[in-house]
């Protein structure tokens, strides 16, 4: 692919500086060449991806759908905010805060794929393991960064940082800016490093969110989930129901305050 260098104009990402260097810049705003279409290149040439992200929505993996199927593993740490203040409280609310964005990208994803293409693929990944996430609880997560490690030594390891979450309008709508990082990408590593051992595994929780809208349920399950919907608000107590419905309540009702021993049996 040719990028044309220039100092006034930003082709295909790259600009080269006063300075002589090279500036590679992904912001979105080239049709041919956005962050999605970076990944999906990495990905040729690529063992693994360690992603770090405020927001994680199901549409970013299906758009790189045929392609990270190639990484060995991709390792996902994520933001949530929250306001709840005790640890077990702010822990739960955070994982329950991740997972229902993820859900409502879900939701979302179903108005343009029905049937969901794509998805138990990583519903699959996520249990064995080749998909992991984690939720970083210790403050505040707002950080974007994509390590791409390479299948060759020649080629080495890169990362994107930037502004773009790990979402498809991050990846392909936005006006975004991403500069990548050559050089000093140990270090980076590092800090990923750090964090993830500092942050939550939530990739059960993950899991069962995904699974949850793929998953195929018996024709009673349906039935009765349906039923639970449309009484939904409705629900009578047993007394209630025994008082205002039941039939046979009234007929036995007069019989409650009989004495056995005056039967005459």
């Amino acid at each position: 692919m040719d990028r044309e260098r220039t100092t006034s104009t930003i082709r295909f990402g790259q600009v080269e500086t006063k300075a002589g260097g090279d500036l590679f810049i992904v912001d979105n705003s080239d049709e041919d060449w956005k962050a999605l279409q970076y990944l999906r290149e990495w990905a040729e040439i690529s063992t693994a991806f360690d992603i770090a992200t405020g927001f994680f929505e199901i549409g970013a993996l299906l758009a790189l759908d045929g392609e990270w199927q190639k990484l060995d593993k991709i390792r996902i740490l994520m933001g949530a905010e929250t306001a709840k203040r005790t640890r077990q409280a702010f822990l739960e609310s955070l994982k329950a805060c991740a997972t229902g964005q993820l859900d409502q990208s879900i939701e979302k994803e179903k108005e343009q794929n029905d049937f969901l293409k794509g998805v138990s693929a990583i519903v699959e990944a996520l249990r064995q393991g080749q998909i992991e996430c984690r939720v970083y609880t210790k403050e505040k997560f707002h950080a974007k960064a994509y390590v791409t490690h390479g299948k060759l030594a020649v080629v080495g390891s890169a990362a994107l940082v930037g502004s773009s979450n790990f979402t498809l309008p991050g990846l392909s709508r936005n006006v975004e800016l991403n500069i990548q990082i050559r050089r000093e990408v140990e270090l980076l590593q590092q800090w990923f490093e750090r964090h993830w051992e500092e942050a939550e595994d939530i990739t059960p929780e993950v899991t069962e969110v995904v699974d949850r809208h793929v998953r195929q349920y018996l024709p009673f399950e349906v039935y009765a989930k349906s039923l639970q919907e449309f009484f939904k608000g409705h629900e009578m107590t047993v007394g209630e129901w025994e008082q205002n419905r039941s039939r046979v309540f009234p007929v036995l009702d007069q019989y409650q305050n009989l004495n056995p021993a005056n039967s005459g049996g």
